[in-house]
């Protein structure tokens, strides 16, 4: 088997110490993950860390989709983990400004397309809601 360009590396060092506190490196950064109690861990748990990529991506996507139009203001993202059954990531994209509901289903097909979107899919369903001061859009 031939070894691809990895498209992004991390690495996990747990010392003997630490309990369940795991050092990751992601390229020059550094992130501690915990396993504790929600709250009393030295970082996030790897749950709420692949929730937080599925955001990330997400708030990045729409304002690279957004822009497009002029500048977006702010946006977050909010993914929520449902175990289910099914599995369930749900994400919640509140604007600053109202789309119609035309654009709404614009920006929600366009995070369905986003490669960290596309590699969970086969294992997670995905609920996208687009809103705007508490009103959804699509």
């Amino acid at each position: 088997m031939t070894m691809q360009i990895p498209m992004a590396t991390a690495q996990a060092r747990l010392a003997s110490e630490a309990g369940r506190a795991v050092e990751l490196s992601l390229g020059p950064h550094t992130v501690v993950a915990d396993h504790a109690e929600r709250g009393s861990g030295k970082g996030p748990t790897p749950l709420e860390l692949l929730t937080a990529s599925l955001a990330a991506c997400s708030a990045m996507s729409a304002r690279t989709h957004l822009e497009r139009d002029g500048d977006p203001g702010d946006i977050e993202v909010i993914v929520t983990l449902d175990a289910g059954p099914p599995t369930l990531l749900y994400r919640r994209v509140l604007l600053g400004y109202r789309l119609d509901a035309g654009e709404a289903h614009q920006l929600a097909d366009a995070l369905e397309r986003t490669e960290l979107t596309m590699m969970l899919k086969p294992a997670f369903s995905i609920r996208t809601q687009i809103e705007h001061a508490g009103d959804p859009l699509n």
